[in-house]
């Protein structure tokens, strides 16, 4: 007969559940939320001194309610890339990130197609929210502001 005791768990019951992750990984993690983080802010710290400029854009779009889009796209592409640089909230983050970038991608790219003139169209768009689902699925790894809130929890 076997038995049906439990096996060995990760945390304490009282404690959040810390998903383990080897150093390397760790450090791969590192490398991608260095980058992305830095790339969103690159993007969005511009549209800053022109929030208009975005807002037009979705206008151009016919996206409803353009200047609350224009700044939500402002403030995802900021805030999110700070906290990818951080390495906090970083499973929301990453969710938030799909979001957005599924959304502009669908709005913005896909209605002329995935090549326009023998160019790849959206591409930005659709690796953003690869590594968006890749975050929140994998977190931000033990190097980050995560990493250190979860172990000292």
């Amino acid at each position: 007969m076997s038995s049906t005791s439990p096996g060995p768990t990760l945390t304490r019951p009282d404690r959040p559940r810390v998903v383990r992750t080897s150093p390397t990984a760790s450090f791969g993690l590192l490398a991608l939320r260095l980058v992305a983080g830095a790339l969103l802010l690159v993007h969005g710290i511009p549209k800053l001194s022109n929030p208009s400029g975005a807002g037009g854009m979705a206008a151009s779009l016919g996206v409803p309610a353009p200047d609350l889009a224009g700044w939500l796209v402002i403030l995802g592409e900021v805030g999110l890339g700070g906290l990818l640089l951080l390495g906090l909230a970083t499973r929301v983050a990453g969710i938030l990130l799909l979001v957005q970038m599924a959304g502009i991608w669908l709005l913005a790219h896909a209605p002329e197609g995935f090549l326009v003139e023998g160019q790849v169209n959206g591409e930005n768009a659709l690796l953003f929210a690869a590594l968006g689902l890749t975050f929140a699925f994998t977190g931000a790894g033990r190097y980050s502001a995560d990493g250190l809130l979860l172990r000292k929890a």
